[in-house]
């Protein structure tokens, strides 16, 4: 388990940023804690600790990857290499993730880390949120880069009020502060890095909140319930300050499918109980939610136009905002105007797959009193994938780090049982190809309707 330090420390590199709020941790970098990461599953395979297994998801997953940055390098010799960079990255995330948890043990301590990271994120989304509105310089922080925002501790209510008494020749944000240098965009949360969109923000807490519900079930307690209430309040209330529709519906999602396998029926009142203060005080109204919409239309439209005049590649990877104004606020429209068909092919594989591997595993562990605690997690990861899902049709997710760590959970989940039991296996057909195929066929015919009946 040497590995597993390493990976928790990449987790927080990845999610907290601590090289960017921390002047004495300037001198980390990706390639550095990546190393740590690796040396220890080097040495746990040396030591017969772990062996590496290639199965399906990885197989789809490294083709993926492989198809994108062919896509780019194609389309953009020159330049590419920024957006190549970040396909390695998340590629190198799964993998290591995927790799570094040989049993159900070495999983749960990375469950347990990303339910860590996501209490964390909430935290600081609702201080950040309960702060008051402050004058902001406007500098690259401000505008979601390295750095921390700077204020010069002047109220307000409005922009308009900071150029009051002001410094000359300076631009001002009228927005809320928060911990670690952090700043509101427009009255909503975020934080900052890869997570400095509001709506990613809660699509990233929303996927970390089923795991608190397996370490509630392992051992009942009020200690612990009160945890769960705790992370469940805390999450809700975050999501709300974000302001994001998606970031409801991904909650929605994760504590829906969680509730409705858990009670049944009844779950979905429960679910529907949970929805009530996300429907009245969370996302945006009026006028600036009707343009979010007209602004989603767009995308969606460019994107289609994207992939009728480059139909076998698409227009490359991350290119998107270069035929565009904004990205694509969805994932399967991302993917067919970047990548091509084969591109959201492959895409729609990985999610179809990790999707398989938990019914299955929820399927063949659920009446096993020994093996419970599998049934548990495979529910608990179902319910996170169900709100990456749902993310998926609004945000444009496809290559983003987090979703790539959730994914190599699934795969760790599933290397893990299959030590502790070998002969169980996820099989991937030509069935499963058709299926796939289909439904992404039913997806693009379905946006492509939807665009021309309320796009116009």
């Amino acid at each position: 388990m040497f590995a597993l330090p390493g990976i928790a420390a990449l987790m927080v590199f990845i999610y907290v940023r601590p090289h960017e709020i921390f002047d004495w941790l300037h001198f980390l970098s990706f390639p550095t804690v990546l190393g740590v990461a690796v040396v220890g599953l080097v040495i746990d395979w040396r030591i017969s600790a772990s062996r590496p297994r290639v199965y399906p998801l990885i197989v789809v997953s490294v083709l993926f990857f492989a198809w994108a940055a062919f896509t780019v390098v194609v389309k953009v010799p020159v330049g590419a290499g920024p957006h190549v960079t970040l396909l390695v990255v998340s590629l190198l995330l799964f993998l290591v993730t995927a790799f570094g948890a040989p049993s159900i043990r070495g999983f749960q301590a990375l469950a347990t880390m990303t339910l860590a990271m996501s209490i964390f994120l909430a935290a600081v989304g609702v201080q950040q949120g309960l702060s008051p509105r402050v004058c902001i310089i406007r500098n690259d922080a401000a505008d979601g880069g390295p750095g921390s925002v700077v204020s010069d501790g002047r109220g307000c209510t409005a922009r308009k009020d900071c150029y009051e008494n002001g410094e000359p020749e300076t631009e001002y944000l009228c927005e809320r502060t928060g911990l670690f240098g952090t700043a509101s965009v427009g009255g909503r949360v975020r934080y900052r890095g890869i997570l400095q969109d509001p709506n990613e923000l809660a699509w990233a807490i929303s996927i970390g909140l089923p795991f608190a519900f397996v370490f509630q079930q392992r051992r009942r307690s009020a200690t612990r319930l009160a945890l769960l209430i705790g992370a469940v309040a805390l999450a809700i209330v975050c999501v709300v300050m974000t302001q994001s529709r998606s970031g409801q519906l991904a909650l929605l999602a994760v504590v829906g499918a969680y509730f409705i396998r858990r009670f049944g029926w009844k779950g979905i009142v429960a679910a529907g109980l949970l929805s009530v203060p996300l429907i009245l005080f969370g996302g945006r109204v009026g006028e600036e939610a009707d343009s979010s919409t007209t602004e989603r239309l767009d995308c969606w439209e460019a994107g289609l136009g994207m992939f009728r005049t480059n139909p076998v590649l698409g227009v490359g990877a991350g290119q998107f905002a270069d035929h565009h104004y904004l990205t694509a606020h969805n994932s399967f429209v991302l993917t067919l105007a970047e990548l091509g068909p084969l591109g959201m092919f492959l895409w729609s594989c990985a999610f179809y797959l990790v999707f398989k591997i938990l019914v299955q595993a929820l399927r063949d562990f659920a009446d096993n009193e020994t093996s419970a605690i599998v049934a548990r997690w495979a529910m608990a990861l179902i319910a996170s994938l169900a709100g990456s899902l749902v993310s998926s049709f609004f945000l444009s997710i496809a290559y983003h780090p987090v979703l790539w760590v959730q994914f190599g959970l699934v795969a760790a989940f599933y290397g893990a049982i299959h030590r502790h039991a070998p002969h169980w296996w996820v099989r991937f057909g030509w069935r499963d190809v058709l299926l796939i195929a289909g439904t992404d066929i039913m997806i693009i015919t379905a946006i492509y309707g939807y665009v021309r009946m309320y796009g116009e």
